[in-house]
């Protein structure tokens, strides 16, 4: 029993160290890109980019800034300038102790006082997935900061079910710690690359994903503590937000993916565009949860509308694969 307990004990110090020596390794290959702006005692790691009307990017669950900064960013700052930020506790931004960090209407509002403080003055709003729920908070709650909004594959709705089981481990007293600094990283290594060919399903993950947005400063203990917490309070979160969104007054495109598998086109998007007056819903039709990598133009073209202070089209827009976009019926 003895000689067992020491085993145990000698693999799980391995494990700790291990743990340690990869967070002090992923930092160093993957720095900030940017620089920092402290807001509410709470430092947001941002990249600020091009001239022009602004466009303020926010991230989804599970990623960083570097999402964006892989996709849509460069080509928008040929013509505008853009603010991507990394969400409190994600990628190089601060997780403070904040009451209810883990809420989208707070991460919004940090968001804004940032935004504000870096005098950029009214913007189009673009949110990815959890990033979605942000950006319907901050148009809730900031409208008259914005000249567009555009939730794009956004989680904007409760969803029946729960969450995955790791969510809810990393939260439990003693376990959840213990799994953070000892088995999570060894466990996120074998699991990321299966997360990534299913987030971007059915399209195909385009070659080093994981490694171009630095998808392992996921798996450092506070940050994945952090997401979790995110993603286990969001359904309630939700409920509370979602009775509100008649109340938008924000020229809004809201673009989905039909194949969607990590949040629902009928679920989320199509309530959204129902309950939003005036809005533009555009159904990428075979294009799953990441549509500024699988649709890039389409989202672009949205983002520049609203930037230019075009009117959302009325109705939905359906966008088959490789075609031009045309107006239909949803089905």
């Amino acid at each position: 029993m003895g000689i067992t307990l020491l085993v145990l004990a000698a693999a799980f110090g391995g494990l700790y160290a291990y743990t340690l020596w990869f967070v002090n390794q992923t930092e160093e290959r993957y720095p900030p890109l940017g620089a920092f702006v402290e807001v509410e005692g709470t430092r947001l790691h941002y990249v600020d980019k091009g001239e022009g009307v602004p466009v303020v990017l926010v991230h989804g669950a599970s990623g960083n800034m570097r999402d964006y900064a892989n996709s849509i960013l460069d080509d928008l700052a040929r013509t505008h300038r853009v603010i991507a930020f990394d969400r409190p506790g994600h990628g190089w931004s601060e997780r403070s102790g904040i009451d209810d960090i883990h809420d989208p209407a707070v991460q919004a509002r940090l968001i804004n006082a940032a935004v504000r403080k870096l005098g950029v003055g009214r913007h189009v709003l673009v949110g990815h997935s959890w990033g979605g729920a942000v950006a319907m908070a901050y148009a809730l709650d900031y409208p008259d900061d914005l000249i567009g909004l555009v939730p794009m594959s956004g989680a904007t709705h409760p969803w029946p079910g729960g969450v995955a089981w790791y969510h809810d481990l990393v939260h439990t007293p003693v376990v959840g710690g213990f799994f953070l600094r000892t088995l999570m990283v060894p466990v996120g290594q074998q699991l990321k690359g299966a997360g990534v060919v299913g987030n971007f399903a059915p399209d195909e993950a385009p070659e080093g994903f994981a490694d171009a947005i630095g998808l392992d400063l996921l798996f450092r203990p506070t940050t994945f503590a952090a997401n979790s917490q995110d993603v286990r309070n969001l359904k309630a979160a939700l409920a509370r937000q979602s009775e509100r969104y008649g109340d938008v007054d924000v020229p809004t495109i809201i673009i989905h993916g039909g194949g969607d598998r990590s949040v629902s086109f009928k679920l989320h998007s199509v309530p959204l565009h129902e309950a939003i007056a005036g809005s533009e819903l555009i159904r990428l039709r075979g294009t799953g949860h990441m549509p500024h990598y699988a649709a890039p133009e389409h989202v672009l073209d949205a983002i520049g509308r609203l930037a230019r202070g075009e009117a959302p089209r009325s109705g939905i827009t359906v966008v088959e694969k490789g075609a031009p976009l045309q107006v239909a019926a949803a089905d």
